[in-house]
């Protein structure tokens, strides 16, 4: 796994889908509005599977979510990865969209149909090189 800034991390080994869509358990604040990272796809949201995901039917679709405020709830960008592709130490790279993204991102664990029964992730914002 790639050398990760403070300020981009919004999950270490965050359990999520047993509840349901959730969201990574930080934010980060990309310092002004817009904040310009849309960069062609260089630049987006990083997942890394540490615990092998489990009780999905279909899987998850991982959103990026913006906002000019905190607690951001607008999608921005999203990716659909099948339950068979969420095995453990899975990389997957969602890129920022063709617009920038707002002040404030985070992402969106939104199940597609069932609820997981066991799975985690570690989720950042960081550039495509070095995955």
């Amino acid at each position: 796994m790639p050398i990760q800034d403070y300020i981009f991390r919004l999950a270490s080994a965050q359990v999520l889908g047993n509840a349901g869509d959730e969201y990574s358990d930080d934010e980060a604040n990309l310092g002004i509005v817009p904040s310009g990272l849309e960069s062609g796809g260089k630049f987006g949201l990083h997942a890394v599977v540490t615990t092998a995901f489990t009780g999905l039917d279909s899987g998850v679709i991982l959103w990026i979510m913006e906002a000019a405020t905190t607690a951001p709830t607008v999608k921005h960008t999203g990716m659909f990865i099948p339950v068979a592709e969420l095995t453990l130490g899975a990389h997957f790279f969602v890129p920022c969209g063709s617009r920038p993204v707002e002040q404030y991102a985070r992402a969106l664990f939104d199940v597609v149909s069932e609820n997981a029964t066991a799975g985690a992730m570690d989720l950042w914002f960081g550039p495509e090189v070095g995955v």
